[in-house]
């Protein structure tokens, strides 16, 4: 129960945070000057996903090492699955990283339809990596217990989780 009161306070804090970010009463919205200057730049944009994905994946081994004590004989089989998952992962995420600068691109001027094209193809990304995760906890159960693959993927959620706040908390709303 404690766990949960500390869950639900700190989800609490983050959306007063995300509110208090991205939330202007039109007194407070800001001049077009102002909207022009802190418009996202695709290629900045591009280099700031690569660059929190660099960070990512150069830590990520070493942070699921530490929270998924493996026997030898099951790091020896975990390993190699992993890095197939990562492998295929990372061209779904390029999917994404793609889909960001689209939307960087067109933000000022983006219409129905193309919102519309944008949040669908969104969903089929999140779509392919439920679908990659599920491929992956299959491969993850003949090589290690159910409970172990659970938690990779757990840990695996919540450096997700971390890699898109940071990116989301880069990209302005659709206007």
């Amino acid at each position: 129960m404690k766990t949960m009161n500390l869950n639900l306070i700190t989800l609490a804090g983050f959306f007063a945070l995300a509110g208090a970010a991205f939330g202007q009463s039109d007194s407070q919205k800001p001049t077009a000057a102002a909207t022009a200057a802190e418009r996202p730049d695709a290629g900045n944009l591009r280099a700031f996903v690569e660059l929190a994905r660099s960070d990512l994946k150069n830590q990520k081994a070493l942070i699921i090492a530490e929270n998924l004590p493996l026997s030898e004989a099951e790091a020896a089989e975990f390993w190699p699955v992993q890095r197939d998952y990562e492998d295929e992962l990372s061209k779904v995420n390029d999917q994404k990283l793609a889909l960001l600068v689209r939307y960087a691109n067109s933000i000022e001027t983006m219409t129905d339809k193309e919102a519309e094209a944008l949040a669908r193809e969104s969903f089929s990304i999140e779509a392919q990596k439920t679908e990659l995760k599920r491929k992956y906890f299959k491969k993850l159960l003949h090589v290690i217990p159910a409970t172990k693959a659970a938690r990779f993927f757990q840990v695996e959620n919540q450096l997700n989780l971390a890699l898109d706040l940071k990116i989301a908390a880069s990209l302005p709303l659709i206007k």
